[in-house]
């Protein structure tokens, strides 16, 4: 009687771990690389450098034009673009964030590969690659925020609005002494 309870504590304890979740801690870069035109280029040579490292990966863009880097490590990025009867385009310091999908579409000039066209300054893009949304916040902004009581970070959801303020009653957590 006792073998067939252990067996089944152990199955639910094997399955239950199956589906445990686990915290990200990559980033995915990808993008879209044109012509003037606005055609896609097929089998251009794209490489994502993270600059502090100099660690870099490559990829061909696809018959659509797109090209994507999943699963890199968090930091600054250098992206360069190469394809025969285009200049080769340079995007600096693209911030890769954990957990995010960050896009670099690259628009080539036709001319020598030997020239290059170096990006440093652009307009924020619109995120339209995944539906949530989210903020990097620095250690500097969190040390000067209202974080209320005992500055505990969960006070941060006092902050977003729609929520109501956090009761602090029946809390353990809160009222721990």
């Amino acid at each position: 009687m006792l073998v067939p309870c252990r067996l089944l504590w152990i199955a639910a304890a094997l399955w239950s771990g199956s589906s445990a979740y686990s915290q990200t801690v990559t980033a995915t870069l990808l993008g879209t690389v044109t012509d003037p035109a606005g055609a896609a280029i097929v089998g251009a040579r794209v490489t994502a450098t993270e600059i502090n490292t100099q660690v870099s990966v490559s990829r061909d863009t696809n018959p659509s034009g797109n090209y994507e880097f999943p699963y890199l490590k968090p930091g600054l990025y250098r992206i360069t673009v190469e394809m025969a009867g285009f200049k080769r385009e340079v995007r600096e310091n693209l911030d890769v964030v954990v957990d995010t999908t960050f896009r670099a579409d690259m628009k080539l000039q036709v001319g020598d590969v030997k020239e290059t066209v170096l990006v440093t300054a652009e307009i924020p893009v619109l995120q339209t690659d995944r539906s949530d949304t989210g903020r990097r916040l620095e250690e500097i902004l969190l040390a000067e925020m209202p974080l209320g009581v005992n500055r505990n970070f969960q006070s941060l959801l006092d902050l977003v609005p729609g929520t109501t303020e956090a009761s602090f009653q029946h809390s353990q957590f809160f009222n721990a002494t």
